[in-house]
């Protein structure tokens, strides 16, 4: 019912979609997700918001038909097929649409739904008309292996079906009737595809029904039901069907349960509720925990001459730097605050610039100090991606690191606006830009398995307002870095800081006027590492937020409090204590606590086992 992953969904969409009405929200979100996966861009726009594909290690066969995972999503959420472009991004191995007739209808059903004992049931049957089917799937580009549900339980009536359907429609189902009825409707289904036989899970006489079909030339069964009853048909028709008989079971609505099918039986698990109930996140979550049941463990790469052929080591070593270079501009802006460099390029020394404006230095040296702590904390983020993400195979953490290192380096060139150059600003940037590039290019470490959240747990649910706060946070830090390069770029102080100088900015141009462009410079250097700084806060909340991840954890917890505390301290120590300047730093910094109070338990707390 979203496209946004659980992060958004548990926390803000669900209450609000659902107050719209469960059947007007189902609507509304399958048609803009159809809308979406259409765009130019919108299918990268899906990818990016979750990094929900399945991995290639699960890819299953059902019968003869390849897919690219073992959990199936089915026709409750897109009867039509409209979202079936954006939904197949959501890690399906299987989509199912329908039930499809040779007509629709516009009826408006009724939902039932308990979010306590997780059951979504609709009062009627959303019937699909073929037409409208057939000329989604025409124009939808999945990846993903498409099952029609047929409403149909008429020979003739299906075998019209079949013959407008397109060739996108891999796999058929029929329902079951009595035994005669399901050899008459499986061979009018029969043709190039499979044909499964949809039984409600717990229906007497479900083995004798399955047999019939399979004799009748069905590749196998899909059970629709609770969880429960799905679990024991499975365990029962197993006994009974042939070797090669497929069958795909329903109920899942936490990867706990997913796992327990597939243990029983299953070939596929199949989610439709549980989507609503739980969350678009919920098949990524699932492949992950069967990811950990079928990824051997092995320990991360050692630090040695041949991690250099890898990417984690250039991130780490772009990270250690950042960290580095932050302790030393930290010593100077706490000392000397301006450097020889800066002296010469300026055309000024520092007792000249103390002379000229007795709070000038101090300025300079709040800008300075506040910018250490963000390389500071650039510098944990990246060392920890590297050696405790990127090492371990995480492709989302070598992405986090690129984009944000690139784009950091990129607003070097900032420069242009204020007409400073810094030469060893550019030197560094050089250097640490060929890292970067290292981290790109240089193969990945072998993937190690996942931890997985095998139940919805308080601490999970806590954590999903804690992963919605990091990303807030991170937005908003790349936005205030983009809005302080723009202040040094153009007019260098805001109010608060000339009245903090006792001054006016016309009187500082006038007195030198190489120093507003060593100003700017300063201004805009923070900016440009605020913006690295929020984009990799971002993305690795937004990716990288699992079960057991006390790395990352403590790499916000280190990275963030090091920052904000710089920033602040050095307001407090130079005597800059205008409270609507400092406002926005404090404020983040108690948004900040409280995302890692949030999270503590679910990040950093005991792993969750199957």
């Amino acid at each position: 019912m979203d496209g946004m992953p659980d992060w958004s969904y548990r926390t803000v969409l669900r209450p609000m979609l659902l107050a719209l009405g469960a059947e007007r929200a189902r609507r509304l979100a399958t048609s803009t997700l159809g809308t979406l996966a259409r765009l130019p861009f919108g299918p990268a726009a899906i990818d990016f918001m979750g990094h929900m594909r399945a991995d290639e290690r699960l890819r299953a066969r059902l019968g003869e038909v390849d897919l690219p995972g073992r959990i199936a999503l089915g026709a409750m959420i897109d009867p039509t097929g409209r979202a079936c472009g954006a939904l197949a991004r959501f890690g399906a191995g299987l989509l199912e649409v329908g039930p499809v007739a040779e007509q629709s209808h516009d009826a408006l059903p009724e939902w039932r739904i308990d979010l306590a004992k997780r059951t979504v049931e609709p009062s009627i049957e959303v019937l699909a008309g073929v037409g409208e089917v057939a000329d989604h799937l025409r124009r939808t580009t999945t990846g993903v292996p498409v099952c029609v549900r047929i409403a149909a339980e008429d020979p003739a009536a299906i075998a019209r079906i079949m013959a407008r359907l397109p060739a996108q429609a891999t796999l058929v189902s029929v329902w079951a009737g009595d035994a005669l009825s399901v050899r008459d409707r499986v061979r009018a289904a029969a043709g190039p595809r499979p044909v499964l036989l949809r039984i409600v899970s717990g229906t007497a006489g479900t083995e004798g029904l399955a047999l019939a079909a399979i004799e009748a030339g069905a590749a196998g069964v899909w059970l629709a039901g609770s969880l429960e009853n799905s679990l024991a048909s499975v365990k029962a028709l197993r006994r009974v069907l042939p070797q090669g008989a497929c069958i795909v079971a329903g109920g899942v609505t936490e990867p706990k349960d997913a796992h327990q099918l597939l243990e029983a039986g299953a070939d596929v698990a199949a989610v439709d509720a549980g989507l609503v109930i739980s969350g678009p996140g919920l098949i990524k979550r699932c492949n992950e925990a069967l990811l950990s049941m079928m990824t051997p463990a092995a320990a991360p790469e050692p630090l040695s001459m041949e991690a250099a052929r890898r990417a984690w080591f250039w991130a780490l070593l772009l990270g250690l730097s950042m960290f580095g270079g932050g302790l030393l501009a930290l010593v100077f802006a706490s000392t000397r605050v301006v450097l020889p460099y800066d002296e010469s390029l300026s055309g000024m020394t520092r007792a000249q610039l103390a002379s000229l404006n007795p709070y000038l230095l101090r300025f300079m040296a709040h800008d300075r100090a506040s910018l250490a702590g963000t390389m500071l904390s650039v510098g944990i983020f990246y060392a920890a991606l590297g050696w405790s993400g990127i090492r371990r195979g995480a492709h989302w953490a070598q992405v986090t690191v690129v984009v944000s290192a690139i784009v950091g380096f990129l607003t070097f060139f900032f420069f242009l606006g204020f007409g400073y150059f810094d030469p060893f600003h550019a030197f560094i940037t050089a250097i640490l830009t060929q890292f970067t590039l290292l981290c790109l290019v240089l193969p990945a470490s072998p993937p190690q398995a996942p931890v997985a959240d095998w139940r919805e747990s308080a601490a999970w649910r806590r954590g999903q307002w804690g992963q919605l706060l990091f990303i807030v946070i991170g937005v908003v830090l790349t936005g205030a870095g983009a809005v302080i390069s723009a202040i040094g770029c153009t007019v260098v102080f805001v109010e608060t800081d000339l009245h903090f100088m006792h001054t006016t900015a016309a009187q500082l141009r006038q007195s030198y006027e190489t120093l507003i462009p060593l100003i700017a410079h300063d201004r805009a250097s923070l900016g440009g590492m605020l913006i690295a700084n929020g984009i990799t806060v971002w993305l690795a909340a937004q990716w990288g937020f699992r079960a057991g991840a006390r790395w990352l954890w403590l790499a916000l917890a280190w990275g963030g409090n090091l920052a904000f505390g710089c920033a602040t301290i050095v307001h407090i120590v130079v005597g800059y204590h205008s409270l609507l300047h400092l406002a926005p730093a404090l404020l983040g910094w108690l948004a900040w606590n409280v995302g890692l109070l949030l999270t503590h338990a679910w990040l950093a707390g005991a792993q969750p086992t199957s």
